[in-house]
């Protein structure tokens, strides 16, 4: 696990080779697997290969989501808010099991957060719901790029242990 931690970056940049059925299957697998409050699992996932809304999905955010019109995969994590008062602490445990199930298959992959993000008319949340036909009752919390990864993480990782304190802060 440590190993895939300082492996583990988020890639913005991705060759136009498509992932294999498989490798998409078993992120989504692990992603399933995520632990949950009370093991509501108050998520569902819609995996996107779509390349035209693929690219919609570019302008979701006036910001940081615009490296999607190069991308081959993703997968929005959705939560159901009635279901569970731990709806997007859920749903953020699955957007990083994901991203660790890419970086063991060696693919790249970036968490694109769309709760309480803006897009150029409306909320981020509304884009891509209108986007993908989500129902109403349901909330969108982030998305999920993967592919095979052209950026390289050039960033040392080294642990922040002034962070960490021992029985009081």
């Amino acid at each position: 696990m440590k190993e895939l931690m300082y492996k583990r970056y988020s890639s913005r940049k991705y060759s136009q080779e498509k992932v294999s059925t498989q490798d998409i299957n078993t992120i989504v697998e692990c992603m399933l697997l995520s632990p949950s409050a009370k093991n509501k699992n108050p998520w569902e996932f819609i995996v996107i290969h779509d390349l035209s809304l693929i690219k919609a999905l570019a302008d979701s955010k006036v910001a940081g989501a615009k490296f999607l019109d190069n991308t081959q995969h993703v997968i929005a994590v959705i939560g159901h808010e009635a279901l569970s008062d731990t709806w997007i602490e859920d749903g953020a445990i699955t957007l990083t099991i994901g991203h660790l199930a890419a970086t063991s298959l060696n693919l790249g992959s970036c968490w694109i957060q769309i709760r309480n993000r803006q897009a150029e008319d409306c909320s981020s949340e509304a884009y891509v719901k209108k986007l993908l036909k989500i129902p109403e009752d349901l909330r969108v919390l982030g998305l999920l790029s993967i592919g095979h990864a052209m950026d390289e993480n050039t960033k040392e990782k080294t642990p922040d242990w002034t962070k960490v304190h021992t029985d009081i802060y």
